[in-house]
C-alpha cells in the first residue's frame, strides 16, 4: 500500500470505522460452484443493461404521434412514422455508436432474462428455498416478475409490428378482467387503444418504476445474502450445517468476480457485433389499421402467449359478470403457477415434517414432492410455450392448424401430470433402495 493511499485510507476509517467491518466482509467465505455465477452473471447483465440504457434514453422519443424521417434510411426516408419508432431508426442508422448500443442492450436484456429464470430454477432444484432463506425466495420470483416486465416494456417501446401486437394484446387482457377490466386499462393505457398515452406510460414503467423496483430487489436480495450463510454441496466428511468450505471474498472471489464481468462485457458485445440483434427494418411500423401475423413475443412469454391459443374459446356469466378464455389464460393461469411457486416451500416442510435450518443443498430426485412439482410445473410451462409455434409448426410441417393446437392442449393437460406421478414414483424407489428419508438425507 503506497503512503498516500495509506493516508487516505485512515482518514477515511478515522471518520467512517470502516476497517473492522471491511474486514469482516473481505473475509466472508463463497462456496464454489459453477452454478452459484448465475446470480452474479444476471447482476452484471442488469448493471450493463442500465448503462447502455442511459444512452438510448437520450436519443428515444416517448411518443407515437407521426413525424417525418429524414435520416440516412433509404427506406423509412421522407415518410410519415411514429415518433417513437422514427427515433430508434434514426438511433440506429445516424447517431454514431447507436446500433451497437442497442444490440448490447437487446443482448444483455436476453442474459439477464435467461439467468434469473434459471438462478430460481437452480435455488428450487436444490432445495435452496428452506429455512432461513423463505425470504429471499420470494424475492428472486418477485425479481422474475419485475424481469419479464423490464422485458414487455422494453421490447413495446419501439411500436413496430410486434410491439404493437404486443401492446393490444395485453390491452385485450386488461379488458377481459371482470368488473374492474375496463378501469385497469384506463389506469395502465390511458385510455382505449391505440391511445398517445401507452408510449409514453410504458417508457415510465421501462426507465423509472420497474428499474427502481429491481434495484430495490435487487439489494434486499445481496442484503439478506450477505447476512445469512451461503448453502454448499454435500462434501464427504464435513457437516455443511456447521462449516462453509470456500475462499474469501478478498482476493479470491473478488477475482473470479472481476473476471466473470469482463467475460460477459467482452460476449454481450461480440454477439452485438456478429449477430443482428433488434433489426427494426425487419418489422417496421405499428399500423393499427394493419393486420399482420406478428404474434410471437420474446421467448420468456411464449408460455403466456401458447395459453391464450390453446385454451378454448369459452364466454359465459356469473353474478352479473363476463367471464372469457383470454381471462383465464392469461390472468387465472399465470397466477396460479406464480401462488404455486410462492407456497411450493410451505408446501414441502410441512408434508414431510421438516425442522430447523437446512444449509446443505440437495440432489431434487432425493425429495419426490420437489421433483414431481418441478416435472409438473415447469412441463406445463415448455409445453405452452411451444404451443406458441403451433403456426411455424403448421407451416414446417404442413399439419393443420387446427389439429396441432388439439394435440398441445391434450399434451398440456396430460403430459404434465403423468410425468409428475413418474418423477414420484420414481425418486419414492430411489430413496427406498438407498434406505433413506426425505429428513435423513442431509442430517
Amino acid at each position: 500500500m503506497t503512503p498516500l493511499f495509506a493516508l487516505l485510507w485512515d482518514t477515511l476509517d478515522d471518520r467512517l470505522k470502516l476497517r473492522a467491518p471491511g474486514r469482516k466482509v473481505a473475509n466472508k467465505v463463497f462456496p464454489h460452484h459453477w452454478s452459484f455465477l448465475l446470480g452474479e452473471i444476471a447482476l452484471i447483465s442488469f448493471v450493463i443493461l442500465v448503462l447502455t440504457g442511459i444512452f438510448l434514453t437520450m436519443f428515444y422519443r416517448p411518443s407515437i404521434d407521426p413525424v417525418v424521417y429524414s435520416g440516412a434510411n433509404e427506406l423509412f426516408g421522407g415518410r410519415r412514422l411514429p415518433a417513437a419508432f422514427e427515433s430508434i431508426v434514426r438511433l440506429t442508422y445516424d447517431v454514431p455508436g447507436g446500433l451497437l448500443f442497442r444490440r448490447i442492450h437487446r443482448a444483455a436484456a436476453h442474459l439477464f432474462i435467461a439467468t434469473v429464470i434459471l438462478h430460481l430454477l437452480r435455488i428450487i432444484l436444490t432445495g435452496a428455498f428452506r429455512k432461513p432463506r423463505e425470504i429471499n425466495y420470494h424475492l428472486g420470483v418477485v425479481l422474475l416478475l419485475l424481469a419479464f416486465a423490464l422485458g414487455f416494456t422494453g421490447y413495446s417501446l419501439p411500436y413496430d409490428a410486434l410491439a404493437g401486437t404486443g401492446i393490444r394484446i395485453a390491452y385485450t387482457e386488461l379488458l377481459s378482467t371482470p368488473y374492474i377490466g375496463d378501469r385497469l386499462a384506463f389506469w395502465i393505457f390511458g385510455g382505449e387503444f391505440p391511445t398517445g398515452d401507452v408510449i409514453p406510460r410504458f417508457f415510465v414503467f421501462h426507465v423509472l418504476l420497474l428499474p427502481g423496483l429491481i434495484i430495490g430487489a435487487i439489494s434486499a436480495h445481496l442484503g439478506l445474502v450477505a447476512r445469512q450463510r451461503h448453502t454448499q454441496f454435500p462434501r464427504v466428511g464435513i457437516d455443511g450445517h456447521r462449516w462453509i468450505v470456500g475462499k474469501p471474498l478478498w482476493p479470491s472471489q473478488f477475482a473470479e468476480s472481476a473476471t466473470l464481468l469482463l467475460w460477459v462485457g467482452g460476449v454481450l458485445v461480440a454477439s452485438a457485433v456478429l449477430v443482428p440483434w433488434a433489426d427494426i427494418v425487419l418489422q417496421g411500423p405499428y399500423r393499427p389499421g394493419e393486420v399482420g401475423n406478428n404474434a410471437q413475443p420474446d421467448w420468456y412469454l411464449f408460455w403466456l402467449e401458447g395459453a391464450l391459443r390453446l385454451f378454448p374459446p369459452i364466454e359465459f356469466s356469473v353474478l352479473g359478470m363476463t367471464v372469457s378464455g383470454p381471462f383465464f389464460a392469461g390472468a387465472v393461469m399465470p397466477t396460479l403457477v406464480i401462488a404455486l411457486l410462492v407456497v411450493y416451500p410451505f408446501v414441502e416442510r410441512r408434508v414431510y415434517g421438516l425442522e430447523g435450518e437446512w444449509h446443505v443443498l440437495q440432489n431434487p430426485l432425493d425429495i419426490p414432492l420437489r421433483a414431481a412439482f418441478l416435472i409438473g410445473t415447469f412441463g406445463f410451462l415448455l409445453l405452452l410455450s411451444a404451443g406458441a409455434t403451433n403456426d411455424i409448426l403448421s407451416r414446417l410441417w404442413g399439419v393443420p392448424i387446427e389439429t396441432l393446437t388439439w394435440v398441445f392442449r391434450i399434451l398440456a393437460l396430460v403430459g404434465p401430470p403423468l410425468g409428475a406421478v413418474g418423477i414420484f414414483a420414481y425418486s419414492k424407489r430411489r430413496l427406498a433402495a438407498k434406505g433413506q428419508t426425505v429428513a435423513s438425507v442431509e442430517r
